[in-house]
Parts: structure tokens; sequence; C-alpha cells
């Protein structure tokens, strides 16, 4: 049986291994010239179940509503007219409340610590190497209110709450020396000792040449122009070069899901959320982490990626617009000389900005809608790398007409 899956990031590569493994005749369809260089390209680098919260909180429509009259740090807003986007946005506000928060928490963590069991069995099959760091992660408070909150969300972590460390400022430095000329000014953090961190580029591109030798094959630089249906199922997928037929379709397009969605008759409740990362090179080693970890009170996320370290920051809602330019990371870069100011080159910044496709509850979204014969694996937000190795899992379940091995309550299309 013939699989065509539409998209070479994590999501799509993962889940050609998964349907090779599972003896299907499996192609890949990318526009661009090589595996994950959109969305998996430059993203965090975090495999964080240990922070798997819900975007929506309480306060977050109000941060929204700011970024329109006042510049923003992290939350930004710029007013765009994308179609989608207000139908999404309420389904978005609606979606922030306490009880709604737990709720979408408590189901992101419950796919993100199975995607992270898949995942390390995954390399434990296949031995890939792409700067995985298995240290744990820490998330680091500056500020007593910042920690007292951070303290009142592990409830919504129950199930792993074993492995959540709540450490003072004197433990957290002995954890990370290299926060030590930070210690006035933290006021402690949490340590998940599970949490790791990797390369998803790295990985995705070594895991898609593993793909190519079971035999899958990538048709890449082709720009997919429309899907040709017939009596409720995918007939045809035609190209800017070529035309594709196969028995089963997979859509893992991120944020441009929704366009060929929209045309097959379905919803998909995505819109992207542009995000920004600098990755800069390591030049005193004994003044780096050696965690992974996200700086909460100013939402900055950091990880090891070889001999760099890369730094994650902004929800900026602006439609499709992938473009920037040096001071939109201004905020970013004086973030990362404050915690590791003698450790990194700050001559030699690399800049990025890719699009998170995100739903209003935060979960992918998988399974058929009116074609029977395509399914859906998309969606993922800012939790891609953490989600792929299970949402592959889950559409090669689905597929096979096995059963998953978790409780896909909320992320099924219908």
């Amino acid at each position: 049986m013939e699989v065509l899956i539409l998209g070479a990031g994590v999501i799509g590569v993962t889940t050609a291994y998964e349907l090779v493994n599972d003896g299907y005749q499996v192609t890949v369809i990318d526009r661009q010239s090589k595996p994950a260089m959109e969305t998996s390209f430059g993203n965090a680098g975090l495999i964080s179940p240990g922070h798997s919260f819900a975007w929506t909180t309480p306060k977050l429509p109000g941060n929204l509503m700011k970024s329109l009259f006042q510049k923003q740090r992290v939350f930004r807003f710029k007013l765009h007219w994308c179609p989608g986007l207000i139908r999404w946005g309420f389904n978005f506000i609606r979606h922030c409340t306490s009880e709604n928060m737990r709720i979408n928490t408590a189901r992101k963590l419950r796919l993100c610590s199975f995607s992270q069991e898949k995942l390390h069995e995954l390399i434990q099959e296949t031995r890939l190497e792409y700067d995985q760091n298995k240290k744990g992660l820490i998330y680091i408070y500056r500020s007593d209110e910042a920690l007292n909150e951070g303290i009142k969300k592990l409830k919504l972590l129950q199930p792993i709450m074993d492995k959540l460390d709540l450490l003072n400022t004197d433990d957290l430095i002995k954890i990370e020396p290299a926060l030590d000329h930070l210690k006035s000014r933290i006021a402690g953090g949490i340590y998940c000792n599970t949490d790791e961190s990797g390369n998803c580029h790295k990985f995705t591109q070594k895991l898609a040449k593993l793909c190519l030798e079971k035999g899958v094959k990538f048709q890449f630089d082709e720009t997919i122009t429309r899907l040709e249906t017939k009596r409720g199922k995918v007939q045809k997928v035609i190209t800017n070069k070529n035309e594709y037929t196969a028995d089963v379709y997979v859509l893992a397009l991120a944020s441009h899901s929704t366009f060929f969605a929209r045309k097959l008759g379905d919803y998909l409740p995505i819109y992207p959320v542009k995000g920004y990362s600098i990755t800069l090179p390591i030049v005193d080693f004994s003044k780096a982490p050696v965690h992974g970890g996200i700086d909460e009170d100013n939402l900055l996320a950091f990880s090891l990626m070889a001999n760099s370290i890369r730094f994650t920051s902004v929800a900026e809602i602006a439609g499709y617009d992938t473009s920037h330019k040096p001071s939109d990371f201004s905020y970013m870069v004086d973030l990362a000389d404050s915690l590791f100011p003698d450790a990194l080159d700050f001559t030699n910044i690399k800049y990025w900005a890719g699009l998170r496709p995100m739903t209003p509850n935060g979960s992918p979204i998988f399974g058929n809608g009116k074609m029977k014969n395509l399914f859906y694996n998309t969606g993922h937000g800012h939790l891609g790398w953490t989600m792929a190795c299970g949402s592959a899992k889950i559409t090669a379940d689905l597929i096979t007409g096995r059963k998953p091995n978790i409780d896909l309550e909320g992320m099924l299309l219908n």
C-alpha cells in the first residue's frame, strides 16, 4: 500500500519512519530542497513534558490587547487581515480560562510524555546523534512573585510531580554554575530531570537519511498546488512539477495545512504564531550552561546545540509573514547577554523566525476529515519537537487500524 506524506518537517519525517517500518511504500513531498527547513529549522530544541502548559491563561487576552497600543517584548499582535483569524481568535480567547487551561495542559502533558517515550524507543533503535542533552531542564524564576506562580502551576502537572524538584537559589546554582553571577537576581527554580533538549533540524535530516535507506522516496523542491478528490477520497496530489497518486495521504504541513483542508471541506482551527530564535557560538565552555531551560520571567528558552546555544522567544500573531530584522531580536540578545555574558560570541549571531501552527487548545489534530483516505497530523504549536514521535506513532496506528496506546480525547478532527 502506498502512502503520500505532504510535508518533510519533523512531523512528516517521523511519520514516514513509522509507516515504512509498518511495511508501507512511502513518498514525502516538500517545497524546500531538504527536510526540516521551515518550522523544524530553528526551534527551541527543548523536549519538555515538564513544561507542557497550555498558553491559554486567563491573563493572555489582556496582554495581547496591550500589544496593540504599546510595544510588548514577548506577546505581540500586529494588525493584519488573514482568512480564519477572527474565528480562530475567538476560539483561542474562549479557551483562556483557568478550567480550560487545566484541561488543555493535562491533554498536552499526556501526549508529550507518550511522545518522549516513543523518541527514546526510536533512539534505541537507530542510535541517531542530534546534540541530545539528557541532563534535564531548569526553569528559572527571577522574582518571588514569578516563583510563586510557577509553584501554583505545578499542580497542573500532577502525573509527573515526582520528576520536578523545587530549588532555592543556592541549589539551582549548584545544578547550573553558569548562573552564579545572577545569584542576587534569582529567586529560585524548578528542575525536571527527565526533560531534555536536542537539535530538531539535525535529528530530522538524519532520520530522513535513514528513511531513504529503508526505501522512502523524497520529492523536494516541489510546491503542492492542489488536491483532486472524488467520492469522498483524495485521488491525486498535483505539484508545480508532477502528479502523485497513493492509497493513503497524510497532511503534515504545519501552519499551511489549513489552505488545503479548507478546499477539502474541513476546518482546521490552526493559525500561525511567529517565533524568533538566535543561535550564538560558545567561546568559553567553562562559563556556558550544561542544561537547557527557560528564563520564566522573560519567557526566553535556551538550549545547547553542539558548540553553540540557541535562544528562542516571542509569540507574535502577524499572519504568515516570516520576515525579520536584527532589531526584532534586540530583547533576546540583551537577555542572552545577561544570562551567559562571557560564554558567547555576540559578533556572530544567526537570526531566524518561523511559524508555530497553533490551535486554540494547544493540542494537535489527528484523524480523518471529509476525505476517508487523508489523515491529519498537524497543529502541534510550540511543542512540535516534543510531540513529534508520539504523533507519528498515533498517525501510523490510525492508518493501519490499530488502536493507539493513548487517549486521543480532544485531538481527533471528528
